[in-house]
């Protein structure tokens, strides 16, 4: 009920924004070679792969605005990824529709980016931010639970000043054959001079069909220090999660985690106007209802070649290794070079 609602208020104010001169068709390509330096890896096509998305999410988009009156904003934005495994699935990253107030705020409605993932992404330290895991890191875990990085069924505000950032959001319930819960979040930033303050919490409350009591939470919190050509950063984050086990994860027979606690440290030094190398580490202690403790390190170090303002390389080294119950899990090394192009 609540998504045929929110569907009727898109339907009809998306006409009257369409028609605006202001609609844009917009996108991003990110393609390149992941090397893996796995010794194991038993043929070439296992250690050289050509993927997209290895730093930011390939994707293309619809959106438009218009002005109604002054200072009061219609808006709206349908994005998808460009994921030949999905072909038939149209915007699944962003299907929302907005009202802005420059006095009052934002208030925008359906599928859109968590609170979560708006304040992970200020204090990433490694800049890889859509790099899949990387939000795991410092928002939660596996993508897409607990409103860790998407939301649908949803509304959001959002306030800006000069200096503050207030965001909060609500995830009403999904359908039986949906994955998400509801979902309630808040998150702040602050902008001190050369310093930013950032963080956020989650609370999910268990859908009427997962037959789980208990309420998921997700803290995130970070700082960000700019030194001249140097951008320090360091980000936590500490989920105590659902003991029940999902089940596209049951089908795997994979232990469901209860609680997770990471932190991240990294820096981004610019060389030069389009020339910057970054570094980052990451540490991650988590717990399955099965007792067992699970530790992880990360470890990546890159740069960036900017060519214009919207194509530029990239290449990373990324490294991981960890622990299960005391016993050593195998190590992951790769090497990534791509391009990113907007458009």
């Amino acid at each position: 009920m609540n998504k045929k609602w929110l569907w009727c208020c898109f339907g009809l104010c998306i006409s009257k924004v369409c028609s605006a001169d202001s609609v844009q068709l917009y996108g991003l390509v990110d393609q390149g070679v992941q090397i893996n330096l796995q010794e194991s890896q038993a043929s070439i096509e296992d250690h050289f792969k050509i993927k997209q998305g290895n730093k930011m999410a390939s994707r293309i988009g619809l959106k438009g605005r218009e002005e109604i009156s002054p200072s009061h904003f219609v808006f709206f934005n349908l994005e998808g990824e460009t994921n030949p495994n999905h072909p038939t699935t149209l915007f699944k990253r962003r299907n929302l529709l907005g009202y802005e107030n420059r006095q009052l705020g934002q208030i925008t409605l359906g599928l859109q980016s968590s609170v979560s993932f708006d304040i992970a992404r200020l204090i990433d330290p490694s800049g890889l931010i859509r790099q899949k895991y990387v939000i795991d890191d410092l928002s939660g875990t596996f993508n897409g639970r607990h409103g860790n990085k998407w939301i649908d069924q949803a509304i959001k505000y959002s306030y800006r000043s000069d200096y503050f950032n207030f965001i909060t959001s609500y995830q009403f319930d999904g359908e039986q054959h949906n994955n998400h819960h509801k979902n309630f979040a808040v998150g702040l930033s602050y902008q001190q001079g050369d310093r930013l303050f950032a963080g956020s919490y989650s609370q999910s409350k268990p859908s009427m069909f997962s037959g789980s009591s208990a309420n998921p939470q997700i803290i995130n919190a970070g700082i960000t220090q700019k030194i001249g050509k140097v951008h320090l950063k360091l980000g936590v984050s500490h989920s105590d999660l659902s003991p029940a086990t999902p089940p596209a994860l049951a089908k795997r027979h994979r232990p469901s985690l209860e609680k997770l606690q990471n932190i991240g440290i990294g820096f981004k030094y610019q060389v030069k106007p389009h020339i910057d190398i970054f570094s980052a580490a990451y540490r991650q202690k988590s717990n399955t209802v099965s007792e067992s403790t699970m530790y992880g390190n990360k470890y990546v170090l890159g740069g960036n070649y900017h060519l214009s303002k919207h194509t530029h390389f990239y290449a990373f080294l990324n490294h991981a290794n960890g622990s299960d119950s005391g016993k050593k899990i195998d190590k992951i090394t790769s090497a990534t070079v791509g391009m990113v192009h907007r458009f």
